[in-house]
């Protein structure tokens, strides 16, 4: 084993205000309402809401459950990465 550690890296938030734009994005592409949405990823309705509005975070498993049942990657909603996003919910311009 190595005396050598590596530093720890300096610790970062995901942006929320552009995680709810991101997140609100993909569920008016979906065509569901924010309770169906919110349903079928495992939240109850006024969570949701509170998650669009940017005051709270979904869970890793809610975010996961988007990747499952919708193909959004996990990098999207979290950073913005579209490199893997499904056709159906890139911008066309």
């Amino acid at each position: 084993m190595s005396d050598h550690t590596t530093p720890p890296r300096k610790l970062q938030q995901v942006d929320r205000d552009a995680f709810r734009l991101r997140l609100n994005y993909i569920r008016e592409r979906t065509g569901l309402s924010g309770k169906d949405f919110a349903e079928s990823i495992g939240i109850s309705k006024s969570n949701y809401s509170q998650v669009e509005k940017g005051n709270r975070m979904l869970t890793v498993d809610q975010i996961y459950n988007i990747f499952v049942i919708y193909g959004v990657p996990m990098e999207y909603l979290i950073a913005g990465q579209e490199t893997n996003l499904p056709e159906k919910f890139r911008i066309n311009l």
